[in-house]
C-alpha cells in the first residue's frame, strides 16, 4: 500500500514539474520574440541614421 501511495505522489510531482517546464518554455518563447523585435527596431534606427543629411550649424560663428 505504501508503495502505491509513493508512486502516486511521484506521478503527481512529475506532472507539476511538467507544467512548470511548459510555463517556462512559453515565457522563453515570448522573450525570444521580444528580443527579435528589439533587434529589428535597432536595425531600423541604424538605417535611418545612415540616411540623415548633415545638419546646418546655427548660432554664433567665430570667424
Amino acid at each position: 500500500m505504501r508503495t502505491f501511495t509513493k508512486v502516486k505522489q511521484m506521478l503527481l510531482d512529475t506532472s507539476d514539474m511538467k507544467l512548470n517546464i511548459v510555463q517556462i518554455q512559453k515565457k522563453l518563447e515570448n522573450h525570444d520574440k521580444n528580443i527579435e523585435l528589439v533587434f529589428s527596431y535597432l536595425d531600423e534606427l541604424n538605417e535611418k541614421k545612415e540616411d540623415e543629411k548633415p545638419r546646418v550649424k546655427i548660432g554664433y560663428k567665430n570667424d
